[in-house]
């Protein structure tokens, strides 16, 4: 798997060198390089390998030459933007929310009224959650209390 693009990615400066590169404008060598904490002679290395890839083109501009990504760089630099977010430790909010809705399953098999004790009271945890400022975890905490609603709400011997 040597030389392999995908695992070249996977490598901490290339993939920073790439996000770089989206995120300056303009982008030269000497930015990306200050950017990622890298040598320029090894920014170097990894942008020529980059634009032999086709993710990057670099076009002279006076002295220096000024770089962007192509269409399958904007791809990859999303992609790994993606990945780095999907890695990303949850905050303490999205733990307590995940919480709260592994509680909500378990209580689907249970009798109503044993479901209504352990549930209900979980909404005042998500008007709290409702009030984050991440967009995501409010529409989360939103449809879980919807689902609550809806469960405790209907007049079934189960929740769920």
């Amino acid at each position: 798997m040597e030389g392999d693009i995908a695992f070249f990615f996977l490598r901490d400066k290339p993939a920073r060198a790439l996000l770089a590169i989206r995120d300056l404008a303009p982008a030269y060598p000497s930015a990306v390089a200050k950017e990622i904490d890298s040598t320029v002679p090894h920014t170097l290395k990894i942008l020529a390998e980059m634009e032999r890839d086709g993710l990057v083109t670099s076009a002279p501009e006076g002295r220096i030459r000024r770089l962007d990504l192509t269409d399958r760089g904007q791809r990859a630099a999303a992609a790994i933007s993606d990945l780095i977010e999907a890695l990303a430790s949850p905050s303490p909010s999205d733990r307590h929310l995940a919480r709260l809705e592994e509680i909500v399953r378990e209580s689907t098999a249970l009798p109503r009224e044993e479901a209504e004790v352990r549930i209900g009271p979980l909404r005042r945890d998500l008007a709290r959650l409702m009030e984050a400022e991440d967009e995501l975890l409010r529409k989360r905490a939103a449809a879980l209390d919807s689902s609550i609603v809806a469960a405790l709400g209907s007049g079934e011997e189960k929740v769920g």
